[in-house]
């Protein structure tokens, strides 16, 4: 999805449920991302359930709990410390961003992304449309924003504990502090994670092959499958079904 990064560390693409647990057929199984062979074993799915059915398709809620359970591993898009070193100043930490969206669920909402493929992720703006590999996954943090005074904004902000309330306590290369007009907010208390990920595109019941998912802070998975207010938003996104941010302009 965009610059190319030195020693970046991803799960092996074979042995991820994500690319392992759904395939149409057997034969489909041989996706490039997922390097399984065409004698692989593979469970055909389940018809696809009913369009009203309730938003937690059972085949995929156990995708985006992996997902959930895994990303903190893939680091965020925008964390530059993880790329090469080739940039002549200190590298930026990931930081919070606040949604452009002005009514609905996302609203003033502040986040930061992870990616499991995280060189095909889109960061600059204007970039030509990325197609996204099979086994791509998108974990979007969610945060409660904390308005506080801008002159409480320490000078190295990156060095704080991670926002999202990481178990071990270790330093997160994260900035928290976002800036909204004459406001400081800060992204406190993690709030929850949304999920996008692609499987094959002729799976029944997505949207392309793409499954979108939300998780509570505790990991209860509360929707999976073609969610309709993701796919809503979704279908409109330059790159597939994704996104992509801004990165800071370069000095």
């Amino acid at each position: 999805m965009r610059v190319a990064w030195l020693l970046l560390v991803l799960v092996p693409a074979c042995s991820h449920p994500i690319d392992e647990a759904i395939s149409p057929d057997a034969e489909s199984a041989k996706s490039p991302s997922s390097g399984a062979s065409s004698s692989s074993p593979a469970a055909a799915p389940s018809p696809a359930p009913p369009a009203a059915a309730a938003e937690v398709d059972a085949r995929f809620a156990p995708l985006i709990a992996s997902a959930f359970r895994d990303y903190k591993a893939w680091g965020r898009v925008d964390d530059e410390l993880r790329w090469a070193p080739w940039l002549c100043r200190m590298p930026l930490p990931g930081r919070a961003r606040m949604s452009a969206a002005e009514d609905g669920g996302h609203a003033r909402k502040l986040y930061s992304v992870f990616a499991r493929h995280r060189d095909r992720y889109p960061l600059l703006p204007g970039e030509a449309p990325m197609s996204q590999p099979v086994g791509q996954v998108l974990v979007k943090e969610s945060y409660h924003p904390e308005l506080v005074d801008g002159k409480e904004v320490p000078e190295f902000p990156s060095h704080l504990p991670s926002a999202s309330g990481s178990a071990s306590g270790a330093p997160d290369h994260f900035d928290p502090y976002v800036r909204g007009g004459d406001r400081v907010y800060r992204a406190s208390r993690f709030a929850g994670a949304y999920v996008v990920l692609k499987v094959a595109p002729e799976t029944p019941g997505t949207d392309a092959g793409w499954v979108y998912g939300t998780v509570t802070p505790e990991g209860e998975v509360t929707s999976a499958g073609r969610v309709a207010s993701c796919m809503g938003c979704h279908e409109s996104a330059r790159h597939e079904r994704v996104f992509g941010i801004a990165t800071a302009p370069q000095p």
